[in-house]
């Protein structure tokens, strides 16, 4: 089974990740029909929003940018994480059903909803910990209900099933070459916070991941950055050789 997304509606109500990996995936019932839910999620007066819409029928609508942050988690906590790490490390699904704990949810809208995380699990590397619903994270405790009725945690466990086992980090050094040593950054951005320094031969581990592009006299420019996806933290790939 594949599916499709529809992106014929969008919201403003979103803001910069600023380097924030993608760590965690939020699930939500829209306490409302589908149409209703998706004029408030964009209407700017609102002040929220979502990632995704699921209908009923198992329409996929995205309304923000996976790279933004969109405002669906509110004041939450979960493994360490504050309101603010949460929002901007998180995608927001929001599932069309009226949370009375009684309303169904239909095969065909599980079925979008497990292809669309399993999708976004194995794009982002994401534990099954950080699998949750919007009940789960809210504080204080009690203060959300959603999605209710859901056949939890059965069918978040279910999403692991057909996830591949995600590869290991890659293995890097610094470059002999690299005399001033590679500076470690809270984020793949040069005005990211200075974590460290790495001497030339230090070792190195993680992702590839898009940041800033860096021009340094002796190296290639280029825009690739290697992401410790356990925290963030980032060095400039062009001062890094892949360890064989």
């Amino acid at each position: 089974m594949t599916y499709a997304i529809d992106q014929s509606h969008s919201s403003p109500n979103h803001s910069p990740r600023f380097g924030a990996l993608i760590r965690c995936l939020v699930l939500h019932a829209t306490v409302g029909g589908a149409e209703s839910s998706l004029n408030w999620l964009c209407s700017p007066s609102s002040r929220v929003s979502s990632h995704y819409v699921i209908t009923k029928t198992g329409a996929i609508y995205q309304l923000v940018p996976d790279d933004q942050a969109a405002w669906h988690a509110g004041v939450s906590f979960w493994r360490g994480m504050g309101s603010e790490q949460i929002q901007l490390s998180s995608l927001g699904i929001e599932l069309e059903n009226a949370n009375t704990g009684h309303d169904p949810y239909p095969q065909a809208q599980l079925d979008s909803c497990a292809l669309l995380c399993r999708s976004k699990i194995a794009a982002y590397h994401i534990a099954r910990a950080y699998v949750v619903r919007h009940l789960d994270i809210a504080i204080p405790a009690g203060r959300k209900t959603d999605p209710a009725g859901m056949a939890w945690p059965g069918f978040a466990d279910r999403l692991f099933d057909l996830v591949p086992v995600p590869l290991p980090p890659t293995r890097y050094k610094v470059r002999a070459s690299v005399t001033a040593g590679a500076i470690i950054r809270s984020s793949p951005h040069v005005n990211g916070r200075i974590l460290g320094r790495l001497r030339a031969g230090d070792a190195w581990q993680g992702d590839k991941a898009i940041g800033d592009t860096v021009a340094l006299e002796g190296f290639q420019t280029g825009n690739t950055w290697i992401v410790d996806a356990r925290d963030g933290r980032s060095v400039w790939a062009s001062l890094l050789e892949e360890v064989r």
